[in-house]
């Protein structure tokens, strides 16, 4: 009996009649983004006062994302709380970020309301889990989330300038889990 695949190939026997097979081992972040579920954004944002959220990120699709890596810098030294919000946000302008496929080759977009703002209002915190000291003006801090902030749908984030004023760069990374 010869055992053939889908596309028309005979399968390989060793010997003692076993199937032979081949596998690859790939880490997940490399999976991802070959799926196209790995995103990069990037904005600016001067927020108006102190405690003031400037980033919005709710999960909108049907699989968790993740929030894998935060770079920061801001013109004047200054603290960043990354925070788990509910309620429904309040946008003076409400920007949405441009949000950038890894994966040169795949149109498939990221299931998410990702926005920054000057002053976001209508949230309430549930929770810290993380911040960042930017505590030289004009400097980038990277916040390595190596497990990643699990966000599962219909949940959010959002990130507050502790005090100062200035502008703010930011970039976020941003997978899909399926």
């Amino acid at each position: 009996m010869i055992i053939k695949g889908p596309d028309g190939f005979a399968a390989d026997v060793d010997s003692s009649n076993r199937l032979m097979v081949a596998s690859v081992s790939q880490d997940i972040a490399q999976s991802l983004n070959l799926e196209g579920k790995v995103f990069t954004g990037y904005f600016t944002v001067t927020p108006l006062a102190d405690n003031d959220y400037f980033l919005y990120i709710e999960n909108t699709g049907s699989q968790d994302i993740a929030l894998g890596s935060i770079e920061i810098s801001s013109t004047v030294p200054t603290e960043i709380l990354y925070e788990i919000v509910t309620g429904t946000p309040v946008f003076v302008t409400g920007t949405g970020v441009p949000m950038v496929n890894h994966n040169l080759g795949s149109s498939a977009p990221l299931l998410a309301d990702i926005q920054f703002d000057t002053n976001i209002t209508g949230l309430v915190s549930a929770g810290i889990f993380d911040f960042e000291e930017c505590s030289i003006a004009d400097t980038k801090f990277t916040l390595d989330l190596s497990s990643g902030i699990i966000i599962p749908q219909g949940k959010a984030v959002a990130f507050k300038r502790v005090e100062a004023t200035g502008l703010l760069t930011c970039t976020i990374s941003v997978g899909e889990f399926s």
